[in-house]
């Protein structure tokens, strides 16, 4: 890479103050130039706090300086779609947070615009470069591949997404497993079946055009302490299985280690400490810590004759729950590595094995097809009819941008 990739980042609210902002701040490769808000105070603040040279409220500033090769945007998904046609049209490329869309329709507009105009367009579907994922796919791919796959996703939905109507987490969260799953096996998804236990707590079955089967278990009825995501891939002979992207264990596979660790990731406001035990294999951290902010939460919100309701007491605990890691982002699930791989793709150094606009089509198409599966209670047929939406190649580049493993 000659220079750095520059980049503005447009829309300064959750997930770019929990990761984009210290991710574009450290990537390698990366100069974030310009941010981009409504709000300037929240721009004057994050100027100061990472010492961005330019901040500006209108996204026509960002769009017409030609100093900017890159745009990522962070904003409502009813936005990402105008601002996303925007920007390839001022000749940008595109880093987008999931969903691309809201609609297939809108996907398929995205799809023709970055055809048009030869840029880059990559979907926030970041767990392709967890280094979990990236180790388990070689794994896959050394032993014959997946045939039988089961995938836990749960969460507190019921808390933090209770402004939403029943019946939505499928649409805030199940893009990353559906585009990790097509990344996994290489392989389209050519039928689902969706059954639900309640609004919001449902298995699901995935049928492959390889051959293989995954299941998802998808529930936000959990409580924060537990872990948020594993999974358990059979394959030709042999198994591995992954928990919460800080460990891999193998099984069957001689010719394998069989537990790797995997590093956590950190962020500049709250305590790191969990990176190196992460990586030394003290998985009992994850749950210490988890258990920890679980029962601060609960406290802080007890009624009144709760010992949190004394000023002194109450101070102390929202200081802990403030240092505490960033409870489902102390994991590394690829943020900052997609960011770098990004980067480098736009430079040219690699091909790019992000979710492209493509990609963010075909999630859109699965998550209709599973919406119509749970109303109709019986299988749908997914017709496989984008070329352009094949899953990556099954080997990552030599160059892609996967951290270091530890074999534990």
């Amino acid at each position: 890479m000659d220079r750095p990739v520059t980049f503005a980042l447009i829309g300064l609210g959750g997930i770019s103050q929990s990761q984009h902002l210290p991710n574009l701040n450290r990537a390698d490769g990366i100069q974030l130039q310009t941010v981009c808000d409504l709000r300037s105070e929240l721009i004057d603040a994050t100027r100061t706090k990472y010492q961005i040279p330019h901040g500006v409220t209108d996204v026509q500033q960002v769009l017409a300086d030609p100093e900017i090769d890159a745009v990522l945007i962070a904003t409502r998904p009813d936005t990402h779609v105008e601002l996303t046609l925007a920007a390839l049209q001022a000749g940008k490329h595109v880093y987008v947070e999931k969903p691309l869309a809201e609609s297939t329709e809108q996907c398929q507009k995205v799809v023709a615009a970055q055809q048009a105009a030869g840029k880059l367009v990559a979907v926030g579907f970041n767990r392709r470069m967890a280094p979990a994922c990236c180790k388990a796919k070689e794994i896959l791919n050394a032993h014959g591949g997946p045939r039988n796959i089961h995938y836990r996703i749960t969460d507190a939905y019921h808390i933090w997404g209770a402004d939403f109507p029943p019946g939505s987490r499928v649409l805030h969260e199940l893009g990353h497993v559906f585009d990790l799953l097509r990344f996994i096996t290489d392989a389209e998804v050519t039928s689902v079946y969706c059954l639900a236990a309640r609004p919001d707590d449902e298995c699901i079955v995935l049928q492959f055009a390889s051959g293989c089967v995954a299941s998802i278990m998808s529930s936000g009825y959990v409580e924060y302490d537990m872990p948020k995501e594993s999974f358990e891939i059979v394959m030709e002979r042999g198994a591995l299985t992954v928990n919460e992207y800080v460990e891999l264990r193998t099984f069957g596979l001689p010719d394998e280690p069989t537990r790797i660790c995997f590093a956590g990731h950190t962020h500049p406001d709250h305590d790191v400490t969990h990176r190196a035990l992460f990586e030394a294999g003290n998985l009992n951290a994850m749950y210490d810590i988890r258990r920890r902010y679980w029962n601060l939460y609960r406290e802080l919100n007890q009624p009144d004759e709760s010992a949190s309701h004394d000023p002194r007491r109450r101070k102390a605990m929202e200081a802990e729950l403030a240092r505490l890691p960033l409870i489902n982002y102390m994991m590394d699930k690829g943020w900052l590595g997609a960011l770098e791989h990004f980067a480098r793709a736009i430079a040219g150094d690699i091909p790019l094995q992000l979710a492209d606009a493509a990609a963010g089509l075909r999630v859109a198409q699965i998550t209709d097809a599973v919406i119509k599966s749970r109303e109709l209670h019986r299988p749908v047929e997914i017709p496989i009819i984008l070329s352009t939406s094949r899953a990556p190649s099954a080997s990552m580049a030599p160059n892609s941008v996967c951290h270091p493993v530890s074999i534990c």
